[in-house]
């Protein structure tokens, strides 16, 4: 059974990403905790929420946040979700059906993203929504080198 322990984060669609950066540094008054080229993240007070210029973000995306992400994926695929990877053009496709992007520690089987302190997955439920899920781990970062 899958077990959420929280509300994660939401990821917001963002078409011009440095305008959005913009409006929500001004707006929260500090600067992204992360930045990429098609992603930014605000931290503070235990909420994160994310910006993306990925083309298959059209909506607010929540990322529930689950203790295991493996056992989470395979309960929602036997509830009838659809695991999902992001493909090289920055679109959206079932896994399997089109090679998933490079470079972004993406398990081609299941679509489940390993990334610096978290793994992620997105799927699309049995109604067309997409239901994004995320497990905290941690990380050692290297010690300082200054």
């Amino acid at each position: 059974m899958a077990r959420v322990t929280g509300f994660g984060n939401v990821v917001l669609p963002a078409r011009d990403l440095p305008a959005s950066i913009a409006a929500w540094t001004a707006l929260l008054g500090r600067q992204p905790a992360f930045q990429s080229d098609d992603f930014a993240a605000f931290s503070g007070d235990g909420v994160e929420i994310g910006l993306t210029a990925a083309p298959w973000v059209d909506h607010p995306l929540v990322f529930w946040t689950v203790q295991d992400i493996e056992q989470s994926h395979r309960t929602l695929v036997a509830a009838g979700a659809t695991a999902m990877t992001e493909v090289a053009d920055g679109t959206l496709a079932e896994v399997g059906t089109a090679e998933a992007a490079e470079g972004d520690n993406i398990d081609p089987a299941t679509g489940i993203v390993d990334m610096p302190g978290a793994r992620l997955a997105v799927l699309k439920a049995a109604d067309g929504n997409l239901i994004a899920i995320t497990q905290e781990v941690p990380v050692d970062w290297p010690a300082d080198q200054s």
